[in-house]
């Protein structure tokens, strides 16, 4: 038995909502678009702009290191897996 319930909305509210969502929908495009401009692998200073913290916090992380002729390099796949394992 399906049922339907109708909320009357004033046009100013509902104007809001769909600025609200639109400037969510936005943001959401604007960081996807910003994570995929960084490249696969990427150093120290990258790699912490890329989780957004400082280099001294990105230091006490434990994100595993590849080492592309004798440079410390961090796999962008690493660092999504590090912040999808620590979700809380």
């Amino acid at each position: 038995m399906a049922s339907e319930l109708k909320i009357a909305i004033p046009d100013e509210a509902s104007a809001e909502i769909t600025a609200m969502f639109i400037s969510s929908a936005q943001k959401a495009f604007d960081e996807l678009m910003r994570k995929q401009s960084y490249p696969p692998y990427m150093n120290q200073g990258q790699a912490s702009d890329y989780l957004h913290v400082s280099i001294k916090t990105f230091k006490k992380l434990n994100i595993p290191v590849v080492s592309l002729d004798g440079v410390a390099r961090y796999s962008k796949k690493s660092l999504d897996q590090y912040c999808k394992d620590n979700e809380i």
